[in-house]
C-alpha cells in the first residue's frame, strides 16, 4: 500500500480579529485558507458530486485506508469518547479522512448526513438505499452486498466482509429527532453541555442502529460513521458560529481521567493542540458547512450579524408556535424571537426526499404533508445498551439522566397535542 503523507503544517502568521474576537496567543499562527470547501447535506449532493465521492472512497478503501482509520480508532475510542475530547478528536480525524479521499479526487468534500430528519422510520431513508450508503446486512452473514461498500473485505481486525446488522429486526427504532437537537443547541451554554448533548443522544443510537462493523471500536469501516460524525462536527461548528466571540476558543470539561482540559492539549493520536481545531477555515480546518455559509456568507466570518434575516420556514415555525412555557423550557432563544436559522435544526429536507445524485426520482418527488393521525404521538427514541455503555467506558448516570430528560420534552410536546413536520 501506497501511503499518502498528510500536510498537516503550521502557517505563521500574526494574530488578525474578526468582529471582536483576538484569539488566544496560541492561535495566532494559524492563518485563514486560500480555499474553504463546503460539506453538504448527502441528500443535496449532484450526480457528479456523489459520483465523485463514492469513487474516492472505494478507491481508499482498495489502499486500505478504512482499515487503517479503523486501527487508529480502536486504540483511542475511550479516551475520545464521554469527555472533552469528543468533538476535536473527531474533527481532526474526520478532516484527515477528507484529506486521503482529496489525494484522489480534489473535487471532494465529505458529505455528512442530517440523520434527525430520518428519525421516525431510519431504516426507510433513501440514505440507506442500495444506490447509496447501502442497507442492511444479509442475514446470517451480515454482509452489506448493495451501496457505496457494497461486497467490501476487510483485513482488520480480521479478515471479514463489511458488516451490519440493524437493530429492531432490520426495521430500525425511533431516533432522536430534529426537535430535541434544535433544543439542545439552544439551551448548552457550554462547551460540555453541548459535547454530553450530542454525544450521549444521537452519536450512541446510530452507531448502535447500524449494528455490525458500526457497533464496535473500529466503527470506521462503516461509511455512515464518516458522514455520522461530519454531522456531529456540523453541530459543535453552528453551535460555535452562534456566538462565535465567545463560543470559538470556548473549551471547558474534562479529559478520560478527569483532569481539566486545555486549549494547549494535543488533538489524541496528534502532536496538534486542540486550539489548532478549533475555528473552521483557518490552519487545516479549509472547510465550512452549507448551513453555515447560507446564515453567514462567510465561510471565515466570525461576524454575529447573518447575510440577511429570514422568515423561519414552516419547519421551524411548528416549534415557535409552541406554548410561551414550552419555549422557554427547550427552546429559549425562539422563546427570546431570536431568528438564527443556526439555531433551529428543522430542516427543510423531510422524510423520504429522493437524492439529488437519483435525478430522476428529484424530479418526480412531491412532497407530503405531515399524518394528522401522528398529532400527539411522538414517537420515543431508542436508549443506549448497557453493553454499549461499557464498551465506551460511558458514565451510565449521564447516559440516563439525559434519556430521561428527552422522555420528558417527547412527553410534554404530545400532551400539548405537537404534529411533528417530520411525521408521515
Amino acid at each position: 500500500m501506497k501511503l499518502f503523507a498528510l500536510v498537516l503544517g503550521l502557517a505563521l502568521a500574526s494574530t488578525q480579529q474578526v468582529a471582536g474576537l483576538t484569539p488566544p496567543a496560541n492561535a495566532a499562527s494559524y492563518t485563514a485558507c486560500s480555499e474553504v470547501i463546503v460539506r453538504k447535506e448527502l441528500r443535496s449532493l449532484s450526480a457528479a458530486e456523489w459520483s465523485a465521492y463514492e469513487s474516492a472512497v472505494n478507491q481508499s478503501q482498495k489502499d486500505k485506508w478504512v482499515d487503517w482509520f479503523g486501527y487508529l480508532h480502536t486504540n483511542v475510542a475511550v479516551s475520545a469518547h464521554g469527555n472533552s475530547n469528543f468533538f476535536p478528536f473527531h474533527r481532526k480525524f474526520t478532516r484527515d479522512y477528507e484529506n486521503i479521499l482529496r489525494k484522489y479526487d480534489s473535487s471532494v468534500a465529505l458529505p455528512y448526513w442530517n440523520e434527525p430528519i430520518d428519525y421516525q422510520k431510519p431504516s426507510t431513508s433513501t440514505v440507506l438505499g442500495s444506490k447509496f450508503l447501502g442497507s442492511n446486512g444479509e442475514s446470517g452473514s451480515k454482509c452489506v452486498t448493495n451501496g457505496i461498500a457494497a461486497n467490501w473485505q476487510l483485513v482488520y481486525p480480521n479478515d471479514h466482509c463489511f458488516q451490519r446488522e440493524f437493530t429492531g429486526n432490520g426495521d430500525i427504532p425511533a431516533w432522536y429527532s430534529p426537535e430535541f437537537i434544535t433544543s439542545t443547541i439552544q439551551t448548552s451554554t457550554t462547551y460540555a453541555d453541548l459535547r454530553a448533548g450530542i454525544e450521549n443522544s444521537i452519536h450512541g443510537i446510530i452507531h448502535l442502529s447500524m449494528g455490525g462493523d458500526m457497533n464496535t471500536m473500529y466503527s470506521p469501516m462503516d461509511p455512515v460513521f464518516w458522514l455520522h460524525h461530519a454531522n456531529c462536527d456540523r453541530y459543535w461548528a453552528q453551535w460555535q458560529a452562534i456566538n462565535p466571540d465567545d463560543r470559538t476558543y470556548m473549551y471547558d470539561g474534562t479529559d478520560i481521567n478527569g483532569n481539566t482540559v486545555s486549549l494547549d492539549d494535543s488533538v489524541l493520536l496528534s502532536s496538534a493542540p486542540v486550539v489548532s481545531v478549533m475555528r473552521l477555515g483557518y490552519g487545516d480546518m479549509c472547510y465550512t458547512y452549507d448551513t453555515i455559509k447560507e446564515a453567514n456568507g462567510d465561510a471565515n466570518s466570525l461576524s454575529k450579524r447573518q447575510k440577511c434575516i429570514k422568515r423561519p420556514n414552516k419547519q421551524t415555525q411548528a416549534i415557535t408556535a409552541l406554548p410561551v412555557k414550552l419555549l422557554s423550557k427547550y427552546y429559549p432563544s425562539f422563546a427570546k424571537g431570536t431568528n438564527n436559522i443556526l439555531e433551529s435544526e428543522m430542516s427543510s429536507i423531510i422524510p423520504g426526499q429522493p437524492m439529488a445524485a437519483d435525478t430522476e426520482a428529484a424530479a418526480a418527488f412531491v412532497a407530503p404533508t405531515p399524518n394528522e393521525k401522528m398529532r400527539g404521538k411522538m414517537p420515543y427514541f431508542s436508549t443506549q445498551t448497557e453493553g454499549w455503555i461499557k464498551m465506551m467506558g460511558y458514565n451510565v448516570t449521564e447516559i440516563r439522566d439525559l434519556e430521561s430528560r428527552a422522555a420528558k420534552m417527547v412527553d410534554d410536546l404530545n400532551e400539548i397535542g405537537y404534529l411533528s413536520p417530520y411525521s408521515f
